[in-house]
């Protein structure tokens, strides 16, 4: 793995680390987006803005202690699960999110109803995406701090750059 594919595997560990914890709080998907924003040069630390619906802010959920409550999960569900560092996580109200709105339920085209964010990422596909086994499989390695083996190259820690067959000694260089 080079270092975009390394930044673009922790990007779908993340995306699936929100997800998950947004589930888990008992939150609809309808009821909100989220973008990732790196905030380091290597992918190891990010911000997440997450878009609200009205209907969302109007529920006991929306409310600030809530939110930064969850805000706070998210933050420490990232970093338990993949080691990943959220700096940040930002809300504000979209109104264009139908969220619990009794008119999402239309019957669209595939891409018709879907959010510009959805049609982009259906158009742009620069990286294939991790598959849950690939996740879980990442996630059980750096469980028990243990290296992970793709092809030829050993991804030791999160911190440190993959090494092939002939990069052993280079992390004795950098002291």
């Amino acid at each position: 793995m080079n270092l975009d594919e390394r930044m673009a595997f922790r990007r779908e560990m993340l995306f699936d680390s929100v997800k998950s914890t947004m589930e888990s709080r008992g939150i609809l998907s309808a009821s909100y987006r989220f973008k990732i924003v790196r905030a380091d040069k290597r992918g190891h630390s990010f911000v997440v803005m997450v878009d609200l619906s009205t209907d969302f802010m109007d529920a006991e959920q929306g409310h600030q202690r809530p939110l930064m409550a969850l805000g706070e999960a998210i933050r420490r569900n990232a970093l338990a699960r993949y080691g990943l560092g959220v700096t940040a996580v930002y809300w504000r109200v979209n109104e264009e999110i139908r969220g619990f709105d009794s008119q999402s339920g239309g019957t669209a085209g595939p891409l018709g109803d879907a959010s510009p964010e959805a049609v982009r990422s259906a158009d742009v596909h620069k990286y294939e995406r991790a598959t849950a086994q690939e996740l879980a499989v990442f996630e059980a390695a750096w469980q028990k701090s243990g290296e992970l083996s793709l092809g030829d190259r050993t991804y030791s820690s999160d911190l440190a750059p993959l090494g092939g067959p002939d990069s052993k000694n280079s992390g004795k260089d950098s002291a």
